[in-house]
């Protein structure tokens, strides 16, 4: 177990990352490289040392004209995993995943937080692309539907 202490996790962190604090906003940030693209992951201490929160920045833009499809399809993403966290936030243009996890006694499992850390990056590397296509006006969510629903059929 580690404390839920930025510097204990940062430590325990940086044997598999390069994991830094960002003192500012007392966070550990770890920069991950997934397909061409850097993916940045925040941790966070939250809830009076309760919660862990992990959020995971996806290198994209979103265009206006496709906010809409974009919602529509992360919802849907959302509904077909078993740990959900896609969000958006329309007013900073960012497309993110987040996930809470929760500490006991003010300590978080060792296994736990690597295991989540390897799902974060497994998930970004999965879902990117077509968020990356939906979000940039490649395709609608529409299309991703159509696509979902053919391979399905195969």
């Amino acid at each position: 177990m580690i404390p839920l202490e930025l510097t204990a996790l940062q430590q325990f962190l940086s044997q598999k990352f390069d994991a830094k604090i960002q003192e500012e906003t007392k966070q550990i940030y770890i920069i991950f490289k997934i397909q061409k693209y850097e993916f940045p992951l925040f941790i966070k201490i939250t809830e009076g040392e309760h919660l862990l929160q992990l959020l995971l920045f996806l290198p994209n833009q979103i265009r206006e004209s496709s906010i809409n499809d974009l919602s529509r399809l992360l919802h849907f993403i959302n509904k077909e995993m078993d740990i959900p966290g896609f969000c958006t936030n329309e007013e900073a243009n960012v497309v993110f995943y987040r996930v809470m996890l929760p500490a006991h006694e003010k300590q978080i499992s060792k296994d736990v937080l690597l295991s989540i850390i390897e799902s974060i990056q497994t998930v970004a590397d999965t879902f990117f692309p077509v968020i990356l296509a939906v979000s940039e006006g490649y395709t609608t969510y529409q299309e991703v539907v159509k696509k979902v629903q053919e391979a399905k059929n195969e």
